[in-house]
Parts: structure tokens; sequence; C-alpha cells
């Protein structure tokens, strides 16, 4: 009897644990809804525009490449490497819509990735196009991690962001043009697959610009105003 009474506390307080926990993972996603909606709501159409088109490209990237790694190899490797992109991508999303500050400043460091593809593309293009045959499009699945999180960084920081989102699609794309040599045909089509990233970069610049820019504003009191 007292080990029946005992195993129903044990069996209470593990269902008060696990409903406080899944209570306070509730509220961690209403509070990030929220703090989207109103990030979206402070911002011009062009910045939301921007962050449309990149997050729609890597949408489409994340589901061709995931699921081509699922059936190919398969197994635990393409779908522990899929959950390990997209979850890293999720993650730098947030920190970017929280603090894109911080979040510009860890993708810059995690950038130095593609950028490496790029000058090993300079240097032995044969090489990286066969590696790539083999394991997979690895430098265009860097591209579209980092540019998700940089695109929401960017409703805050949209000028750093379209810096940013240019270097990191159009660098390395130059970089193994100039590699390529008679295969220039290769990077180009490259370039082709990548341009709503770029789209997006340019239209992250515009709004910053139009951001910097100063408006009129009202006349001091007590100052004459010329007509």
């Amino acid at each position: 009897m007292a080990a029946d009474k005992c195993l129903l506390r044990l069996t209470g307080a593990a269902w008060t644990r696990l409903s406080a926990s899944l209570e306070s993972e509730a509220i961690t996603v209403t509070n990030v809804g929220q703090k989207w909606k109103v990030r979206l709501e402070s911002v011009d159409g062009l910045r939301r525009s921007a962050l449309a088109v990149a997050l729609g490209f890597v949408g489409v990237v994340t589901l061709f490449v995931g699921g081509a790694a699922v059936a190919d190899p398969g197994g635990w490797t393409g779908i522990g490497g899929t959950a390990i992109v997209v979850l890293g991508m999720l993650g730098l999303s947030v920190l970017g819509l929280y603090r894109p500050g911080a979040a510009l400043v860890v993708l810059a460091v995690v950038a130095c990735a593609p950028l490496a593809f790029g000058v090993w593309s300079l240097v032995d293009y044969g090489a990286v196009h066969a590696w790539e045959d083999t394991h997979g499009p690895l430098s265009l699945v860097l591209v579209a991690a980092l540019c998700a999180p940089a695109a929401v960084a960017g409703l805050s920081r949209p000028r750093a962001a379209g810096y940013f989102i240019l270097t990191v699609s159009v660098v390395p794309l130059l970089l193994a043009a100039v590699g390529a040599a008679s295969d220039l045909y290769e990077p180009l089509l490259g370039g082709l697959l990548l341009a709503p990233l770029i789209v997006s970069g340019v239209m992250f610049l515009l709004s910053g610009r139009q951001q910097g820019q100063p408006h009129p504003s009202a006349p001091l009191p007590g100052n004459p105003v010329l007509r």
C-alpha cells in the first residue's frame, strides 16, 4: 500500500514537471511569434520583401537538398546532417531576431567556410567539382544556411545584412568563375541559381540607404519659415 502511494506521488510529480516544461516551451514559442510580428510591422515593405525572397529561396533549397540527402546517403547520415543544418539555421535566425548585431558577428565568422570553398575553387576547380559531385552541393547549403539568419537580422540591420548576403553569395562565385577557366558556364549557372539571394541583398541595401536618408522635419518653434 505504501509502495503504491509512493508510486502515485512520483507519477504525479513527473506529470507536474512535464506540464510545467510544456507550458514554458509554449510561452517561449508565443514570445518568439509576438517578437516576429512586432518586428515585421515596424519595418518598411522593401525590407519585408527582401526577407520573403531570401527565406523563400532558402526554403526551396532546404526541401530539395534535404530530400536528396535523406534519400542518398540516407540513414542517420542524411537525416542527421539535414537536422543539424536546419536546427543551426533556426537557432541563428532566432538570434538574429533578438540580437541582430551578435548574430551578424557569428555569421561573419562562419562565413569563412563558403569563402574557403571559393578559394579552393580558385586554386583547383576540378577537385572541388569532383568532391561536390560525390558529397553533394555543400557550398550551396552553406550559403543558404547563412543567408537565412542574415535576412532575419536584416530587419533591424538592413545595410549590414545586405553587404553580408552579397559577399557570401557573390564572392565564392567570382572565385569559382576565375578558377573554372574553360568551364565558366558552371559558375554562371550557379550565379543564376543564387539570383534570388543577390536580389535580396540589393533590396536590403536599398532599404538601408532609405533608412539613412534625412527626412524633412517640422521647423523649430520661434524660427521663421522661409517661403
